[in-house]
C-alpha cells in the first residue's frame, strides 16, 4: 500500500493539526499527496463560502457609500480635457484580496480589490506545469512546500489590511464630516458614520478556491476576530457576472445579433463558408442521377429500368429529406425552448437596470464636460466610459492622458462596478460611444443597451466654440498665452511641450490610411506652424463625417439587427448664444428636452 493510500484512510487531521503540520519544515513532517488532499477538504468545510450574488451586495454597499460621498463633495482632480483622473476616491472599509498571482491581478481584478498572492508569477508557472503533467495532488504539495515559508507573513499582511481600511474610512469620514458641518450640510448619525469600522475580509483566488480557502483557514484560525469570507468560484465568477450583467447575451454573443447570427460557431450560415464546393440541392442530385442511369440504357427496355430505379431513389430520398426537415424542426424547437430557459434564468439573478440616455454629438461638443455638469451640479447618474478608459476615444483620445489605459478585461470591470452600484429607478446618462474607447473595448451588452437606448440627445454646438473647445483640450502650448486664472496652475515644461508635439504628430501619422497623405501632410504642417485654429477646424471636417456615419448606423447595429437604423428617434439639442461653451447651461437643456420626452 502506497503512502498516499495510507494517508486517505487516515482520519481527518483537525484544525490544530493542520496548522501544526503547514507550519513545520519538509524534512521535519513531509507532505504526501493523500495527506493534502485530506487537509485541503477540511480546509474548505472549516471557511466561509458566499456566492457572487452576496459578494456583489457587499460591494455594492461599499460603492455606493463612495458615490455619496463624491456627489456631497465634486471631485476637482481632472485631465485637461475635463475627464477624471482617479474614479474612486474613497476607501473601502471592507477591503477584498485576490490571492492570485501578480500577473494575474494585473491582467484584471476586482475594482478596489488589493493583491495578496500566494505565488509569485514563476512559481505559480511551476504549479501549473505540474498539476498539468503529474495530477493535482502532486501540485498541491509542491503549492504547499513552496508557500509554507510565506503563511506568516501573509496572515500578517491580510490584517494589516483590514486594519489600515479601517483606518482610512474613519479618517474620511471625520473629515467629511467636518467639511460637511462648514458648509452647512446635515451631518450623518453616529451609527452611519461608524459603520465603516469591520472586521471583515472578502478573499478570493481564480476559480477552484485551494489558495483562498487555504489562506482564510490560517487567516481565521490565527485571527479569530476577523471574520473572512471567500467568494465561490473566484475570479472567473466574478467574470462570468460581469458579462451578463446588463441584459441576456445568447452564447458566442458580439455586437450585434446580426454579427452574432454571421460569426456564431454552428450557425446555419455558418457551414456554408469554407467548404470549397457548392451544394446541390435535393433536386439538381436527382436530375443527375436520371442523365446518368439514361447515359447508360441502350434502347427502352433499358431506359425504363434506370428511369424506374432513378423514381425509386427519388421516393427514399424524399422519405430521408423528410426525416431531416423533422429533425431539424425537433432540433430548433429544442433551442427555442434552451433559450427561453437562459432568458428567465438571467431574469431571475440580474435585477433591472435604469434607463440609458445617450448624449451624443460630433468632436468638441463638450459632451464629457455636460456629462460631469449633469452629475456635480445637477446631482444625476452617469457613467464616464472615456474616463474610465482612459482615454478621449478619437485617435488623439491618448493626448493629455499621463496614464495607460487598462486592460479590456479591468475597463469591463471597473464599467460593471459602476452599473451595479446605479438606481435602476433613475436614468443614467452616457456617451454616445462605439464599441472601442482607444485600446480598449465596451462591454458587449452594455453597447447592446445603448445602441438599442430609445432616447438619443445630440448636442448640435456650432463649429466655432467646437473649434475653441479643441483648442482648450489639446493645444497644450497655448496655455502658456491664455489668460484664464484657470490654466495658471497647468503651464506647461519644455518636456510637456516636447512629449505633446511627439504625441500629436503620432496621433496624425496614425490618420494616414484614412484621410490619405496629402491631408496628413498638411495637418502635420498646421501643427509645426503654430496654426491650431486651422488644425482644429481641419480635424472637425474629418471627424464630422465619422460622426455622422456613426449616428446614422452605416454599419448596421444600431437596433442589433443589422437594419442600420436607430431603436429611437435622435433628439437635436441646439446649443447657440454662447460664446463659450458653457456645460451647466447645456446640461440644464439636456435635462429639459428628457423631461419632454418621458
Amino acid at each position: 500500500m502506497s503512502n498516499d493510500d495510507k494517508d486517505l484512510k487516515a482520519p481527518v487531521p483537525t484544525s490544530a493539526e493542520i496548522i501544526r503540520l503547514l507550519a513545520s519544515d519538509d524534512d521535519d513532517e513531509p507532505l504526501t499527496g493523500g495527506t493534502m488532499e485530506k487537509v485541503m477538504k477540511h480546509i474548505k468545510a472549516s471557511v466561509c463560502c458566499i456566492d457572487i450574488k452576496e459578494f456583489i451586495l457587499i460591494a455594492k454597499q461599499e460603492h455606493q457609500q463612495q458615490q455619496q460621498h463624491q456627489k456631497r463633495k465634486p471631485r476637482t482632480s481632472t485631465s485637461h480635457n475635463g475627464s477624471n483622473a482617479h474614479y474612486h476616491t474613497v476607501p473601502r472599509s471592507i477591503p477584498i484580496c485576490d490571492a492570485r498571482s501578480p500577473g494575474e491581478f494585473a491582467l484584471g481584478h476586482i475594482p478596489g480589490a488589493t493583491n495578496l498572492p500566494i505565488f509569485t508569477n514563476e512559481e505559480r508557472s511551476i504549479v501549473g506545469t505540474m498539476y498539468n503533467k503529474t495530477g493535482r495532488s502532486t501540485a498541491m504539495v509542491k503549492g504547499m512546500s513552496i508557500v509554507r515559508p510565506k503563511l506568516g507573513t501573509l496572515v500578517t499582511t491580510a490584517v494589516s489590511i483590514v486594519a489600515n481600511a479601517n483606518i482610512r474610512a474613519r479618517a474620511h469620514t471625520q473629515s467629511s464630516t467636518i467639511n460637511e458641518q462648514n458648509a452647512g450640510d446635515e451631518v450623518e448619525s453616529d451609527e452611519t458614520s461608524n459603520s465603516n469600522s469591520n472586521n471583515v475580509l472578502l478573499l478570493h483566488c481564480w476559480r477552484g478556491g485551494m489558495r483562498s480557502c487555504s489562506l482564510a483557514f490560517l487567516i481565521q484560525t490565527q485571527c479569530p476576530d476577523l471574520k473572512v469570507y471567500v467568494l465561490t468560484g473566484g475570479y472567473k465568477a466574478f467574470r462570468k457576472w460581469q458579462y451578463s450583467l446588463y441584459c441576456y447575451l445568447p452564447p458566442n454573443a458580439n455586437y450585434s445579433e446580426h454579427h452574432s447570427e454571421l460569426k456564431g460557431g454552428g450557425g446555419a450560415s455558418a457551414h456554408h463558408h469554407g467548404t470549397g464546393k457548392k451544394r446541390m440541392s435535393q433536386k439538381q442530385k436527382l436530375k443527375a442521377a436520371l442523365r446518368k442511369s439514361t447515359a447508360k440504357g441502350i434502347g427502352a427496355t433499358r431506359r425504363e429500368s434506370d428511369i424506374a430505379q432513378a423514381d425509386a431513389r427519388n421516393r427514399e430520398l424524399c422519405g430521408v429529406g423528410q426525416a431531416v426537415k423533422d429533425n431539424a424542426a425537433r432540433v430548433e424547437k429544442d433551442m427555442e425552448a434552451a433559450e427561453a430557459q437562459r432568458k428567465a434564468e438571467w431574469a431571475d439573478a440580474f435585477d433591472r437596470g435604469p434607463r440609458i440616455v445617450i448624449v451624443g454629438g460630433p468632436t468638441g461638443s463638450g459632451k464629457t464636460k455636460v456629462l460631469y455638469a449633469l452629475r456635480d451640479v445637477m446631482g444625476e447618474q452617469i457613467i464616464d466610459l472615456e474616463g474610465l478608459a482612459n482615454h478621449c476615444g478619437s485617435a488623439f483620445g491618448f493626448v493629455g492622458h499621463n496614464e495607460p489605459q487598462p486592460t479590456t478585461q479591468q475597463y469591463t470591470n471597473d464599467i460593471a462596478m459602476e452599473w451595479n452600484s446605479l438606481d435602476p429607478d433613475r436614468p443614467v446618462f452616457i456617451e454616445d460611444e462605439g464599441h472601442h474607447v482607444g485600446k480598449v473595448s465596451l462591454p458587449v451588452g452594455l453597447y447592446r443597451k445603448m445602441r438599442t437606448a430609445s432616447i438619443v440627445l445630440k448636442l448640435d454646438v456650432p463649429k466655432e466654440i467646437r473649434i475653441i473647445a479643441l483648442r482648450e483640450d489639446y493645444a497644450l502650448p497655448e496655455k502658456k498665452n491664455v489668460e484664464d486664472d484657470s490654466c495658471n496652475d497647468s503651464i506647461p515644461t519644455d518636456k510637456d511641450i516636447s512629449e505633446w508635439f511627439s504625441n500629436m504628430i503620432e496621433a496624425i501619422k496614425s490618420l494616414e490610411r484614412r484621410v490619405g497623405q496629402k491631408r496628413m501632410n498638411t495637418m502635420l504642417e498646421m501643427l509645426q506652424n503654430g496654426r491650431s485654429e486651422d488644425f482644429a477646424r481641419e480635424a472637425l471636417e474629418y471627424y464630422d463625417g465619422l460622426y455622422d456615419k456613426h449616428i446614422a448606423n452605416e454599419d448596421g447595429s444600431a437596433d442589433m439587427k443589422g437594419n442600420g437604423s436607430r431603436a429611437a428617434t435622435i433628439s437635436t439639442i441646439s446649443v447657440d448664444n454662447m460664446e463659450k461653451f458653457d456645460a451647466v447651461a447645456v446640461a440644464q437643456q439636456v435635462i429639459a428636452t428628457y423631461n419632454e420626452l418621458i
